[in-house]
């Protein structure tokens, strides 16, 4: 029991960021399908791993306004509950918040790009395809708040 509480304290931000991945990917994937829902697709799940849909339009569409909402969403719960940062001031509190959404900007550009020609161009399934970009930008995130927009100052404490 003791080790787990080294071994949690050690790795508490990354454990934080995990959940906070998780809870940010869940908000992703419920903005997707209701969007979905809203834009008249019926889907099956099932079909939809292993399927294209035939219509990536309305898959790009949901796609992005997703992303975009898991965007605003992960700022905060980054912020607060992951690095829990401090900003001395209202410039402060903007540069870090112009890098996150910078950082984010450029991986939710590798996220859209990477869906949409996978999905129309190579014809991959859209739901899979989802799936395994998303593996890759939730690590991209973490080494982008890590070493860009949450960094702790040589004179904070760690």
């Amino acid at each position: 029991m003791k080790r787990m509480r080294v071994v949690i304290s050690k790795h508490k931000t990354l454990l934080l960021y995990l959940i906070a991945g998780g809870l940010t990917t869940l908000v992703n994937y419920i903005l997707f399908f209701a969007i979905l829902l809203l834009l008249g697709t019926e889907f099956n799940l099932a079909a939809m791993l292993s399927e294209k849909s035939g219509n990536p339009a309305v898959f790009n569409i949901a796609n992005t306004t997703a992303v975009i909402g898991a965007v605003v969403f992960a700022y905060f719960i980054n912020k607060l509950m992951v690095f829990q940062t401090k900003c001395e001031n209202y410039r402060a509190l903007l540069r870090e918040a112009l890098a996150f959404f910078a950082s984010r900007g450029v991986t939710t550009l590798f996220e859209i790009g990477a869906c949409a020609f996978l999905v129309t161009l190579l014809g991959f399934p859209e739901f899979s395809t989802k799936l395994a970009v998303t593996a890759v930008v939730i690590f991209l995130n973490y080494l982008l708040s890590v070493t860009i927009v949450f960094r702790k100052k040589e004179n904070q404490e760690k």
